[in-house]
């Protein structure tokens, strides 16, 4: 199936925030309950769209239909390890739909591609250490863990 990468749009936000639920599902943490992760992928997913940095990206893979099978965020972060701005990948997400079919990985060339192009050194994400099939797929990416939060509830 031919998809296209483009800059997202208005009119593609509730496409965006319905996969929502994808990014959390593997989600858990001590003492947090589905309610926190909902609301926390919520805030997320508000920053990504409401994003106004110039460097920032909102990428959205689409089939030649329009639909939304994934999307992408990057913007740049300070790399406090090696004081200087990286590329970092706020999201990414791949409709259930889409799953298996190479757009998480056109997802991925395009934000290493951004980052890339702004001379970054490195790109960085994050993961909930819970969620296996997204560290599987980083992993695949050349990704590797560079530290680890740790958490007791009280």
């Amino acid at each position: 199936m031919p998809v296209t990468l483009r800059a997202a749009t208005a009119a593609d936000h509730a496409a965006i925030r319905a996969l929502d639920p994808r990014l959390i599902a593997e989600a858990a943490l001590p003492g947090a309950t589905r309610e926190d992760f909902r609301h926390f992928q919520r805030n997320v997913t508000e920053a990504a769209l409401t994003d106004t940095n110039p460097k920032s990206r909102l990428i959205v893979a689409a089939d030649e239909s329009g639909a939304i099978l994934g999307y992408m965020h990057v913007k740049p972060t300070l790399d406090d390890v090696r004081g200087c701005e990286s590329g970092y990948l706020s999201i990414i997400a791949v409709a259930e739909s889409a799953v298996g079919q190479g757009v998480g990985s056109m997802l991925m060339k395009a934000a290493e591609d951004w980052a890339r192009g702004h001379g970054y050194p490195s790109l960085l994400l994050d993961v909930f250490a819970s969620n296996a099939t997204a560290r599987r797929f980083y992993a695949r990416a050349g990704f590797a863990e560079d530290s680890v939060r740790l958490r007791r509830p009280l």
